[in-house]
């Protein structure tokens, strides 16, 4: 039964994954509305509604708990046994700035994030069964803090785009999001792991965020070390503390709050 007055049907129990580089997740149905968030290869979804023509299907991306709307011809649906089985079994997480992979008989790129569903525990060599170049990690096995922060430099100098998750274009906070999970730490939106410490304990791999209460927005400094800090200004970046601190000081509204945060234990 359609949605009071909304042009949506809803759907339940209809699942799907990303079958391609990038998929864009819109506001509304149509190309021209605002972007939500970007799905990339591997990463599954639930559709939850579709417009009577068919040709949009809203979508839950389990992962960040956001929701958008994609084209028809972009939805790849799978087996609901399918989908649960790729949420709670390892898989292989890209962590190069670019890989390839042979996928209906062509090669497709992959940026850091995309999801291959092989384990470790695979009894033959995926990789050279699948035709894959690039590099991988266990997303099952959490990254310590050096190689966060290898993961986090391959992002440097990415610009920043609404509800971009990639090299090419990163979201301000979702990019923070995308970064720990491929270190395989889980952040859905607005759900920060980790807790709070002391700004005086704060160690490589630790986050600092700053908050302006009043316009709702937040900043986010991966510290680095050797007062270094890796943040988005524009474009993501890597400078002294001090650069990021002179920036906050910019900042016109009247109620902020700082917070140091310790995700890797």
């Amino acid at each position: 039964m359609q949605k009071e007055k909304s042009g949506e049907w809803p759907l339940i129990d209809a699942f799907g994954i990303c079958r391609q580089t990038i998929l864009p997740l819109y506001r509304r149905p149509t190309f021209d509305s605002a972007q939500v968030t970007q799905l990339l290869f591997g990463e599954c979804y639930q559709t939850t509604a579709m417009t009577p023509d068919r040709q949009w299907f809203k979508i839950l991306h389990e992962d960040t708990g956001l929701q958008g709307w994609i084209a028809g011809r972009a939805l790849k649906e799978i087996p609901q046994t399918d989908y649960y089985k790729y949420l709670n079994t390892d898989f292989q997480i890209v962590t190069s700035p670019i890989a390839a992979i042979e996928y209906l008989g062509t090669n497709l790129y992959l940026l850091p994030g995309s999801r291959l569903h092989f384990s470790d525990l695979e009894l033959f060599n995926w990789q050279d069964n699948i035709g894959f170049t690039g590099a991988v990690r266990s997303h099952a096995l959490r990254a310590d803090r050096k190689e966060l922060i290898d993961i986090a430099i391959n992002y440097v100098n990415a610009p920043f785009q609404a509800g971009g998750r990639s090299i090419v274009g990163l979201d301000g906070r979702q990019g923070f999001e995308l970064i720990f999970g491929i270190a395989g730490y889980s952040w859905k939106s607005g759900e920060i792991p980790g807790r709070k410490i002391e700004p005086e304990l704060i160690l490589p791999g630790d986050l600092f965020i700053f908050r302006e209460l009043e316009r709702k927005q937040v900043n986010y400094a991966l510290y680095l070390g050797a007062d270094e800090v890796f943040w988005m200004d524009n474009r993501i970046k890597v400078t002294d503390l001090s650069e990021w601190e002179a920036f906050l000081r910019s900042s016109r509204d009247k109620q902020v709050e700082l917070e140091t945060r310790m995700i890797i234990s």
